[in-house]
């Protein structure tokens, strides 16, 4: 019996509704059989005592249900088994290699020369599948980038299905991701032999990229915290034909949102592009349409590249105010009899690992301001045993931080609570911890740990930023006004282009505007 015939059109129905609700995802009647694919293949090894559809779809509509949450992950990785390979579409590729990669290079150079700073670079893999697209990409930017070690490059890599990131990171594909003759021409450079039929990407390249679970239709973007900030380019490609048209349309305003003026979006050619001449110049390029970002509307950045914080910032001394939060309740730690002496944007031990000079730690801080957060993660794990104990707990929760940039947020709870373990005073922890239970949707959890982080250190704009958003997203518009003003006077002692304490990078100017943005919504 075929999928199409096994799947009822009642049944159709209803799981297309359920399945849209829960991902965003839509199966218009011509994809009936995909979706009764993925069904049956989901029932065959569900949990028990499932054993019919019905029991399935009120399974996955009861969340409160043990498991019920992790079943939809594995439904959603059975209906997004995406098909990609190396290079693919080779016309897009030669306009992004020959046309608008080496154009946004040279801008980055000259504004980075202007203000004597790090060239920065930002791309964003939306719907990477398995990763072929995001290495393409990577791969490109060697091959234009000879001084790539002089860069502050980011890319991004983000997908639905957990299955496929994972390949993603482990970087070994098979000759069929090699159909593309540029793909076949450059795989001696970039690529080892392992076995008979199956290649691996040489480490240089998979530290390039940073693969994350990101959901276009439940996780709002752009985001500071998750980093789907400032981009130059963002490539989407096959992805919104899952859509319903007002979610594609609802994306595209998002996507340029995301981008800096002048950056671009590359979408599919089978993918929905109505209302894309409001907001973008479409550039038609030799078997190809891209588009660049209008600047008609407000930016996310400013025109200022990159400049490394200064070595000695200035004294500031924590304030208190009567318009702050009421000074939160430290579950399980010791309380708090006073707020603890400020010295500057970073925690008391923070200041010392700093004042230290001490290698690993310095070594993996900068290695994460460059985006290369796969190296950073194994200078720290590989140097853990020589570190000092006064040193741990900050490298733990840089590590923490680490794992939460990429979405493994198991992995960044686990040096969370390492971290706190040695020290409950460090800001920086309960701010990663906010990332984790927003990711988690506990956003009271998230609201909790944010009023830790300003209560422990009032001068961080960010963490003011997203406690506002998350009382808007609960409905305490009082309080996130509050929380934007305080957001204010925390950046009121910022420079412009200083780059903001876990922002990846964000300057004190951008943030700015987002907040004049935000605060008139």
């Amino acid at each position: 019996m075929s999928d199409q015939n096994w799947l009822g059109y009642g049944d159709y129905l209803r799981f297309r509704e359920l399945v849209h609700e829960l991902s965003g995802l839509h199966f218009p009647e011509k994809k009936l059989a995909d979706l009764g694919l993925a069904l049956r293949k989901a029932l065959a090894d569900a949990p028990p005592p499932i054993t019919t559809l019905d029991d399935y779809y009120y399974f996955l509509k009861d969340d409160s249900q043990l498991g019920s949450k992790n079943e939809i992950k594995r439904l959603i990785n059975l209906l997004t088994i995406g098909e990609t390979h190396f290079f693919r579409d080779s016309a897009q590729m030669e306009a992004l290699a020959s046309q608008v990669l080496p154009a946004l290079i040279n801008r980055k150079r000259e504004e980075a020369a202007k203000f004597e700073m790090i060239p920065h670079l930002r791309v964003w893999s939306a719907g990477c599948a398995s990763g072929e697209e995001a290495y393409s990409l990577a791969i490109l930017l060697r091959e234009l980038m000879p001084d790539l070690a002089k860069w502050q490059l980011f890319i991004l890599a983000t997908d639905i299905n957990n299955d496929l990131l994972d390949k993603a990171r482990a970087g070994i594909y098979s000759d069929w991701s090699f159909r593309e003759p540029r793909a076949i021409a450059l795989r001696p450079l970039y690529f080892h032999r392992d076995g008979e039929q199956e290649y691996r990407l040489r480490d240089e390249v998979k530290q390039m990229v940073t693969f994350a679970r990101h959901n276009l239709i439940e996780d709002k973007f752009p985001s500071l915290q998750q980093q789907t900030t400032s981009m130059d380019l963002i490539v989407c490609r096959n992805v919104t034909i899952y859509f319903k048209n007002e979610t594609t349309q609802r994306l595209i305003k998002q996507f340029y949102e995301t981008l800096q003026g002048g950056g671009w979006l590359v979408v599919g050619h089978s993918d929905p592009v109505m209302g894309m001449d409001s907001l973008f110049e479409m550039t038609r390029f030799p078997g190809s349409l891209l588009y660049q970002k209008r600047q008609l509307r407000m930016k996310w950045t400013t025109s200022a590249p990159y400049r490394p914080p200064k070595e000695d910032p200035p004294p500031t001394l924590y304030r208190q105010r009567d318009d702050l939060e009421p000074k939160p309740k430290m579950d399980g730690q010791r309380p708090f009899l006073a707020p603890p002496r400020r010295t500057g944007m970073l925690s008391p031990l923070a200041e010392e690992v700093e004042s230290d000079g001490s290698e690993i730690y310095q070594t993996a801080r900068r290695l994460l301001s460059q985006g290369k957060i796969n190296v950073a993660i194994k200078t720290l794990e590989s140097n853990l045993d020589a570190l000092p104990e006064t040193h741990r707990a900050y490298s733990y929760c840089l590590l923490a931080r680490a794992y939460a940039d990429q979405g493994q947020w198991d992995k960044a709870r686990h040096w969370c609570q390492a971290t706190l373990k040695i020290d409950t005073l460090l800001p920086e922890v309960y701010f990663v911890l906010a990332m984790i239970h927003e990711n988690e949707g506990n956003l009271d959890a998230a609201i909790a740990n944010l009023k830790k982080v300003n209560y422990l250190d009032s001068q961080r704009p960010l963490a003011h930023f997203n406690l506002a958003m998350l009382y808007r997203q609960t409905g305490q518009k009082e309080r996130a006004q509050r929380a934007l003003k305080n957001c204010q006077r925390a950046l009121d002692n910022c420079q412009d282009d200083e780059i903001l304490p876990d922002s990846g990078g964000t300057t004190a100017q951008r943030l700015r505007q987002v907040v004049i943005q935000v605060g008139n919504l």
